[in-house]
Protein backbone atom coordinates (compact mmCIF):
# COMPACT_ATOMS: atom_id res chain seq x y z
CA UNK A 1 0.00 0.00 0.00
CA UNK A 2 1.29 3.46 -0.96
CA UNK A 3 0.52 6.84 0.60
CA UNK A 4 0.16 10.16 -1.21
CA UNK A 5 1.91 13.10 0.44
CA UNK A 6 1.94 16.51 -1.28
CA UNK A 7 1.16 14.87 -4.61
CA UNK A 8 3.93 12.29 -4.29
CA UNK A 9 3.65 8.58 -3.72
CA UNK A 10 5.51 7.26 -0.67
CA UNK A 11 5.83 3.52 -0.28
CA UNK A 12 5.56 1.57 2.96
CA UNK A 13 9.24 0.69 2.70
CA UNK A 14 10.17 4.37 2.62
CA UNK A 15 7.94 5.06 5.64
CA UNK A 16 9.51 2.18 7.57
CA UNK A 17 13.01 3.38 6.73
CA UNK A 18 12.14 6.91 7.85
CA UNK A 19 10.69 5.64 11.13
CA UNK A 20 13.79 3.53 11.69
CA UNK A 21 16.08 6.51 11.07
CA UNK A 22 14.03 8.69 13.48
CA UNK A 23 14.30 5.97 16.13
CA UNK A 24 18.06 5.74 15.66
CA UNK A 25 18.42 9.52 15.99
CA UNK A 26 16.24 9.47 19.13
CA UNK A 27 18.34 6.79 20.83
CA UNK A 28 21.57 8.50 19.80
CA UNK A 29 20.33 11.69 21.46
CA UNK A 30 19.38 9.75 24.60
CA UNK A 31 22.80 8.07 24.62
CA UNK A 32 24.69 11.36 24.43
CA UNK A 33 22.38 12.91 27.04
CA UNK A 34 23.02 10.05 29.48
CA UNK A 35 26.72 10.06 28.59
CA UNK A 36 26.99 13.71 29.57
CA UNK A 37 25.39 13.12 32.98
CA UNK A 38 28.12 12.66 35.60
CA UNK A 39 28.31 9.15 37.00
CA UNK A 40 27.66 10.42 40.51
CA UNK A 41 24.44 12.07 39.30
CA UNK A 42 23.32 8.85 37.63
CA UNK A 43 23.97 7.02 40.88
CA UNK A 44 21.88 9.56 42.75
CA UNK A 45 19.04 9.21 40.26
CA UNK A 46 19.16 5.42 40.53
CA UNK A 47 19.26 5.59 44.32
CA UNK A 48 16.29 7.99 44.41
CA UNK A 49 14.21 5.67 42.21
CA UNK A 50 15.16 2.69 44.37
CA UNK A 51 14.25 4.47 47.60
CA UNK A 52 10.95 5.67 46.13
CA UNK A 53 10.17 2.04 45.32
CA UNK A 54 11.05 0.94 48.86
CA UNK A 55 8.89 3.70 50.32
CA UNK A 56 5.97 2.70 48.14
CA UNK A 57 6.37 -0.88 49.39
CA UNK A 58 6.43 0.29 53.01
CA UNK A 59 3.21 2.28 52.63
CA UNK A 60 1.46 -0.49 50.70
CA UNK A 61 2.51 -3.16 53.21
CA UNK A 62 1.33 -1.03 56.13
CA UNK A 63 -2.01 -0.37 54.45
CA UNK A 64 -2.58 -4.10 53.90
CA UNK A 65 -1.17 -5.33 57.22
CA UNK A 66 -3.63 -7.61 59.08
CA UNK A 67 -5.63 -7.97 55.86
CA UNK A 68 -3.13 -9.94 53.79
CA UNK A 69 -2.97 -13.70 54.27
CA UNK A 70 0.27 -15.06 55.70
CA UNK A 71 1.46 -18.44 54.44
CA UNK A 72 1.51 -21.13 57.13
CA UNK A 73 5.28 -21.88 56.93
CA UNK A 74 6.12 -18.16 57.22
CA UNK A 75 3.74 -17.73 60.14
CA UNK A 76 5.24 -20.74 61.89
CA UNK A 77 8.75 -19.36 61.36
CA UNK A 78 7.72 -16.03 62.87
CA UNK A 79 6.19 -17.71 65.92
CA UNK A 80 9.25 -19.89 66.48
CA UNK A 81 11.62 -16.92 66.15
CA UNK A 82 9.47 -14.86 68.50
CA UNK A 83 9.47 -17.62 71.13
CA UNK A 84 13.24 -18.12 70.79
CA UNK A 85 13.86 -14.38 71.22
CA UNK A 86 11.52 -14.21 74.22
CA UNK A 87 13.28 -17.18 75.81
CA UNK A 88 16.64 -15.39 75.46
CA UNK A 89 15.03 -12.18 76.73
CA UNK A 90 13.63 -13.94 79.81
CA UNK A 91 17.08 -15.40 80.48
CA UNK A 92 18.68 -11.92 80.42
CA UNK A 93 15.94 -10.53 82.66
CA UNK A 94 16.35 -13.35 85.20
CA UNK A 95 20.16 -13.17 85.11
CA UNK A 96 20.30 -9.41 85.70
CA UNK A 97 17.18 -9.31 87.89
CA UNK A 98 15.48 -6.80 85.60
CA UNK A 99 11.83 -5.79 85.65
CA UNK A 100 9.66 -8.73 84.42
CA UNK A 101 7.54 -6.27 82.43
CA UNK A 102 10.37 -5.99 79.89
CA UNK A 103 9.15 -9.18 78.20
CA UNK A 104 5.82 -7.52 77.42
CA UNK A 105 7.22 -4.04 76.84
CA UNK A 106 10.06 -4.98 74.49
CA UNK A 107 9.36 -8.54 73.31
CA UNK A 108 7.56 -7.53 70.12
CA UNK A 109 10.10 -4.81 69.35
CA UNK A 110 13.03 -7.18 69.74
CA UNK A 111 11.27 -9.64 67.42
CA UNK A 112 10.81 -6.95 64.76
CA UNK A 113 14.35 -5.58 65.07
CA UNK A 114 16.18 -8.90 65.37
CA UNK A 115 16.54 -9.80 61.66
CA UNK A 116 17.59 -6.37 60.34
CA UNK A 117 20.05 -5.92 63.22
CA UNK A 118 21.45 -9.41 62.63
CA UNK A 119 21.99 -8.61 58.94
CA UNK A 120 23.36 -5.13 59.68
CA UNK A 121 25.95 -6.48 62.11
CA UNK A 122 26.92 -9.33 59.77
CA UNK A 123 27.39 -6.82 56.94
CA UNK A 124 29.56 -4.74 59.26
CA UNK A 125 31.82 -7.72 59.93
CA UNK A 126 30.69 -8.06 63.54
CA UNK A 127 30.27 -11.64 64.74
CA UNK A 128 27.71 -11.97 67.52
CA UNK A 129 25.55 -14.69 69.01
CA UNK A 130 21.72 -14.57 69.10
CA UNK A 131 21.97 -13.87 72.85
CA UNK A 132 24.23 -10.87 72.18
CA UNK A 133 21.89 -9.51 69.51
CA UNK A 134 18.98 -9.63 71.96
CA UNK A 135 21.18 -8.05 74.65
CA UNK A 136 22.29 -5.03 72.58
CA UNK A 137 18.78 -4.60 71.15
CA UNK A 138 17.17 -4.67 74.59
CA UNK A 139 19.80 -2.28 75.98
CA UNK A 140 19.25 0.13 73.08
CA UNK A 141 15.46 0.06 73.56
CA UNK A 142 15.80 0.65 77.31
CA UNK A 143 18.21 3.55 76.81
CA UNK A 144 16.14 5.20 74.08
CA UNK A 145 12.86 4.84 75.96
CA UNK A 146 14.26 6.10 79.27
CA UNK A 147 13.36 2.97 81.22
CA UNK A 148 15.09 1.95 84.45
CA UNK A 149 17.74 -0.80 84.76
CA UNK A 150 19.86 0.66 81.94
CA UNK A 151 22.93 0.60 84.20
CA UNK A 152 22.75 -3.18 84.73
CA UNK A 153 22.39 -3.74 80.99
CA UNK A 154 25.27 -1.40 80.16
CA UNK A 155 27.55 -3.28 82.54
CA UNK A 156 26.59 -6.56 80.87
CA UNK A 157 27.24 -5.07 77.43
CA UNK A 158 30.66 -3.83 78.58
CA UNK A 159 31.52 -7.25 80.03
CA UNK A 160 30.64 -8.84 76.68
CA UNK A 161 32.86 -6.37 74.79
CA UNK A 162 29.88 -5.00 72.87
CA UNK A 163 30.08 -1.28 73.67
CA UNK A 164 30.80 -0.17 70.08
CA UNK A 165 28.21 -2.62 68.74
CA UNK A 166 25.63 -1.16 71.12
CA UNK A 167 26.34 2.32 69.77
CA UNK A 168 25.66 1.19 66.21
CA UNK A 169 22.48 -0.72 67.13
CA UNK A 170 21.16 2.19 69.19
CA UNK A 171 21.78 4.54 66.26
CA UNK A 172 19.98 2.13 63.91
CA UNK A 173 16.91 1.92 66.16
CA UNK A 174 16.89 5.70 66.62
CA UNK A 175 16.95 6.21 62.85
CA UNK A 176 14.19 3.65 62.41
CA UNK A 177 12.06 5.54 64.91
CA UNK A 178 12.53 8.71 62.86
CA UNK A 179 11.55 6.88 59.66
CA UNK A 180 8.33 5.60 61.23
CA UNK A 181 7.56 9.04 62.65
CA UNK A 182 8.05 10.45 59.15
CA UNK A 183 5.29 8.08 58.04
CA UNK A 184 2.90 9.02 60.86
CA UNK A 185 3.64 12.70 60.36
CA UNK A 186 2.79 12.36 56.67
CA UNK A 187 -0.37 10.35 57.33
CA UNK A 188 -1.92 11.95 60.43
CA UNK A 189 0.39 14.84 61.34
CA UNK A 190 1.54 13.19 64.59
CA UNK A 191 4.74 11.63 65.94
CA UNK A 192 5.11 8.99 68.63
CA UNK A 193 7.51 7.87 71.34
CA UNK A 194 9.53 4.69 70.85
CA UNK A 195 7.31 2.81 73.34
CA UNK A 196 4.23 3.84 71.35
CA UNK A 197 5.84 2.69 68.10
CA UNK A 198 6.69 -0.71 69.61
CA UNK A 199 2.96 -1.14 70.21
CA UNK A 200 2.03 -0.33 66.61
CA UNK A 201 2.88 -3.67 65.01
CA UNK A 202 1.06 -2.66 61.81
CA UNK A 203 3.68 0.11 61.45
CA UNK A 204 6.75 -1.58 62.88
CA UNK A 205 6.66 -5.02 61.24
CA UNK A 206 6.13 -3.94 57.58
CA UNK A 207 8.69 -1.15 57.93
CA UNK A 208 11.34 -3.48 59.36
CA UNK A 209 10.74 -6.05 56.61
CA UNK A 210 11.47 -3.46 53.92
CA UNK A 211 14.45 -2.03 55.84
CA UNK A 212 15.87 -5.56 56.01
CA UNK A 213 15.69 -5.71 52.20
CA UNK A 214 17.37 -2.32 52.00
CA UNK A 215 20.20 -3.45 54.30
CA UNK A 216 20.90 -6.48 52.14
CA UNK A 217 20.38 -4.81 48.73
CA UNK A 218 22.65 -1.88 49.53
CA UNK A 219 25.08 -3.68 51.83
CA UNK A 220 24.38 -1.22 54.62
CA UNK A 221 26.70 -1.25 57.62
CA UNK A 222 26.81 0.54 60.94
CA UNK A 223 29.14 3.05 59.31
CA UNK A 224 27.08 4.04 56.25
CA UNK A 225 23.42 3.79 57.21
CA UNK A 226 22.94 7.48 58.10
CA UNK A 227 22.81 8.82 54.52
CA UNK A 228 20.51 6.03 53.35
CA UNK A 229 18.06 6.66 56.19
CA UNK A 230 18.07 10.38 55.38
CA UNK A 231 17.14 9.61 51.77
CA UNK A 232 14.47 7.18 52.91
CA UNK A 233 12.90 9.73 55.25
CA UNK A 234 12.87 12.34 52.45
CA UNK A 235 11.06 9.96 50.09
CA UNK A 236 8.56 9.11 52.83
CA UNK A 237 7.43 12.69 53.41
CA UNK A 238 6.87 13.27 49.68
CA UNK A 239 4.63 10.20 49.26
CA UNK A 240 1.18 11.32 48.11
CA UNK A 241 -0.91 8.28 47.04
CA UNK A 242 -4.20 9.33 48.66
CA UNK A 243 -5.95 5.95 48.66
CA UNK A 244 -3.07 4.24 50.47
CA UNK A 245 -2.67 7.12 52.94
CA UNK A 246 -6.39 6.94 53.71
CA UNK A 247 -6.22 3.19 54.43
CA UNK A 248 -3.34 3.75 56.85
CA UNK A 249 -5.09 6.69 58.50
CA UNK A 250 -8.11 4.49 59.19
CA UNK A 251 -5.91 2.10 61.18
CA UNK A 252 -5.36 4.83 63.78
CA UNK A 253 -9.10 5.30 64.35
Amino acid sequence: MNIWVNGKVISNDAISKSAFIVSIIYFINIYYYMKNIPKIKLNLITEKLYLDGMVNEIYENISHYDNAEVEAPLLMERLINEENNNEILRGIIDDLKLAPKFVFTFGTGIGAFYKPIEDLLAGSGINVTPEQIVLVTLTSLVLLSGEDDAKKLMEKVKDEGLTSTLKGVKNFISNTKEVINSITRNVIGTTYSLLDILGFTFLLVPTMEVITKLINDYGLTIGNLESMFSGLALSIVTYTVKNTLKKIKNKFI
